[in-house]
């Protein structure tokens, strides 16, 4: 996939938190953060906002419904996952209990330590979703088929489609506003598009939650 905005990491203040309620690791560090992770949960995957983290779980900013008791896998911009379930939720925050304690360095370790046979990147949801995409006066019908912050994939019934397109591109998705970019690589059946501008991550996280349904 190609290199872009995404790549970049997610940077801010660190913040005192409280630490993770039901956790059974006493005397657990927990590490101030603002990174962005994928979680994958029984209603499909969705973004969220690591605000902390230790060896025994971390705290998170969510725009779906998950619900205390729900089981879920967090996965790093590094390829590591870590499951466990919600054991508490207070507005657009949860605490996650992981089922085995975790190497907090190795998951956060990125480009360090990525998994096994992973290309470390910024989580990047599959999703099915209709699209338009605009080439200068022309239009294409395509079909979404997964998203980042800052960058998609997208596939057509028309194989010439590529072809046509050339220089910058407007992605338009319904519940989305038009997202400006480029077309950096194609296939017989897809391309990948590279935005000018990272999508803000509530915007995105909250779309994704909508149009997971």
């Amino acid at each position: 996939m190609f290199e872009s905005h995404d790549d970049m990491p997610w940077s801010g203040p660190p913040a005192n938190v409280s630490a993770l309620a039901g956790e059974r690791r006493h005397g657990a560090r927990h590490i101030a953060v603002m990174r962005v992770a994928k979680l994958h949960t029984r209603h499909g995957e969705e973004l969220c906002l690591v605000r902390n983290i230790s060896a025994g779980g971390l705290m998170a900013n969510i725009w779906s419904d998950l619900a205390i008791g729900d089981p879920l896998t967090a996965e790093f911009k590094s390829g590591h996952r870590a499951s466990g379930r919600v054991v508490w939720r207070r507005e657009n925050r949860i605490g996650m209990q992981f089922d085995e304690e975790a190497d907090v360095a190795t998951v956060l370790g990125g480009d360090e330590d990525p998994a096994p046979g992973f290309h470390p990147r910024a989580p990047r949801i599959n999703i099915a979703a209709r699209a338009r995409l605009r080439c200068g006066a022309r239009y294409y019908a395509i079909d979404l088929r997964d998203i980042s912050q800052g960058g998609a994939r997208i596939t057509s019934a028309d194989p010439d489609v590529w072809e046509k397109i050339d220089g910058p591109i407007v992605l338009s998705v319904t519940g989305l506003p038009p997202i400006e970019g480029t077309a950096r690589w194609h296939d017989a059946s897809n391309a990948g598009l590279a935005f000018n501008t990272p999508i803000p991550l509530d915007t995105i996280a909250r779309w994704i939650a909508q149009a997971r349904g």
